[in-house]
This record gives structure tokens, sequence and C-alpha cells, in this order.
């Protein structure tokens, strides 16, 4: 399969993509030097492909990003060219043709038929290890992951880059719910009876600044909170989240050193963790319509 259809955003010159160079952040520099101040909109052509070889180094990156600073405990290089092996499922979002650097990524991989990869065995211990404490999620990802196991699961693993909008999620779902299907009609082995999504989370926490400064300064009595408000790095999680059958919050095994880095115009700084979803293929779509429904 090659190219597919292009969709048109609009995207805020003011709040412009993570890219080095490209027309987006070539005209926002442009109005500066000019001294507009107004709030103008661009139109950028999103393009759909296949993964490809030449994506390996950036979907590795993507796949860094999405397991935060647990990257290190997975085979990254080995799930990576699982992604671009797999000719019949998966989605890139481009701008710039074919041979660019892709900006997002959407794809499925059936755990059980790469089950002796190293990289999918990495995963599947850390997250039956990390859902110990929610007994029903974790009884029933034993007993889909084993090696007996007759129901195929789908890892879906989803990233992109930091400022692309919402608003490309819905067509790549489905595309890949097409490409399922296609899949199945050709005797391959991606008919899933269950769907596995990781994602990222955080929450805020108070910063520490102020009690390593050298400068004395009364102590703040520290207000109490039951729980702490979990949020989503993506906003269609929170769609996934009304409809999955299972879920589970986890903190990641190495924390980052600092979280005071990360807050540098907040009063509050972010404790990133992690997020697994399961959801039976009856879900499929209900979570394709309400995505497109909560981005029209």
């Amino acid at each position: 399969m090659g190219k597919r259809k292009a969709n048109s955003k609009n995207v805020d010159k003011d709040d412009p993509m993570d890219v080095s160079e490209g027309e987006v952040n070539e005209e926002r520099v442009s109005d500066e030097e000019n001294g507009h101040s107004e709030e103008e909109l661009v139109d950028v052509d999103f393009d759909f492909f296949d993964p490809k070889e030449i994506d390996f180094h950036t979907i590795k990156q993507l796949m860094i990003q999405l397991f935060s600073s647990d990257a290190e405990l997975f085979n990254l290089s080995e799930l990576s060219e699982l992604i671009i092996n797999q000719p019949l499922l998966g989605t890139t979002v481009k701008v710039d043709g074919t041979d660019s650097d892709p900006y997002a990524l959407l794809t499925v991989l059936n755990m059980n038929e790469h089950k002796n990869k190293e990289c999918i065995k990495q995963i599947k211990n850390y997250l039956i290890e990390k859902t110990k404490k929610i007994t029903n999620l974790n009884e029933k990802l034993v007993e889909l992951l084993k090696d007996t196991s007759k129901n195929n699961i789908g890892l879906i693993l989803s990233e992109r880059l930091i400022n692309m909008p919402v608003q490309i999620v819905p067509p790549m779902y489905k595309m890949l719910q097409e490409e399922i299907q296609w899949a199945i009609e050709d005797n391959e082995p991606y008919e899933f009876e269950w769907y596995l999504i990781i994602t990222k989370t955080y929450r805020e926490i108070a910063s520490t600044l102020d009690e390593e400064s050298e400068i004395p300064k009364q102590k703040k009595k520290k207000a109490k909170v039951s729980e702490p408000t979990i949020f989503y790095f993506h906003p269609e999680d929170e769609i996934i989240e009304q409809i999955a059958d299972y879920q589970c919050n986890f903190k990641l095994t190495k924390q980052p050193l600092s979280s005071d880095s990360k807050r540098a115009f907040s009063d509050f700084g972010i404790a990133p963790a992690m997020k697994i979803f399961l959801l039976h293929k009856s879900k499929l779509d209900k979570l394709i319509n309400d995505l497109e429904v909560a981005c029209k």
C-alpha cells in the first residue's frame, strides 16, 4: 500500500508544531519580525503513509517518547523493526512527502504472534508486573498472553509530536480498523479479540524549589489531597477511558530525576506516569465513532 488520502487542518501559528524547520515555523518567525501580533491560521496538509524503512529512527524516537524514562527497559530497536516490517497495518502522518519524518504514528502488533520477540516479552512482563494490584486486569492479561492462548491481543501503539492536533486521530483509527479487516480477509493473523493500549499520563506535584533555595522562606502549609488528579497527554484517552473494559494507572519504574525542570512557568511540577487500557473488539466501532464526534 502506498500514500493514502490527505487532510487539511487549520493550525494556530502562535502554537506551531514541534518541528525544527518548515513552513509553519518560518512564517511565524516572519510575522514576529514584522511586528504583527494578530493570531493567524495556516493550512497544513497531513498525508497518511504506511510505515517505511526510512522512518525507523523517527519511529524509535516516538517509542522512546511513549515509554518515557522506562524506555531503556525495552528493546525499542526491535519494536521499531516490527512496526516497519508489518506491511499490512499501521499509519504515519507526514507533512512534506513520503521521504520526510513522520510526526505521528498509530499501529497495532499481534502480541501472541510475536510472543518470542524480546521486546514483546519485555512489554508483557512489564505490564503483568505493573498491574498486580488490579487483580481482575492482571488475571485477564496473564490469560490472554499465555503461550497457549487462542485469543489474539493487539497492542496499539499511538504517539505523536507534542503539538500535533488531535483531529488526526479519528482517521488514523478508522484506517487501522479497515486495514485489520482487509488483513483478516487475506487470512493474516490480525483477528484480535482484545486491544491493549499503552499511554502516558501525569499528575501535578508541588514544587520543591522553594525548599531548596538558599534564601530562608516561611514554610507554607501543605494542603491535604486525598487522590491526585490524573491528566492525559493525549486528549483522546479521555474517550478511551469511558469505554475500556479494564484500565490501570501505574508509576514509571525509573522516575525522572526532576519534575521541577518541566514547570518553567507554573506553580506545579509534573510527575509522568503510565496507563493501560484493555478493551474488547466489540468496543472498537464505538471508540471510532466517539472520536469522530468529539473531533468535529
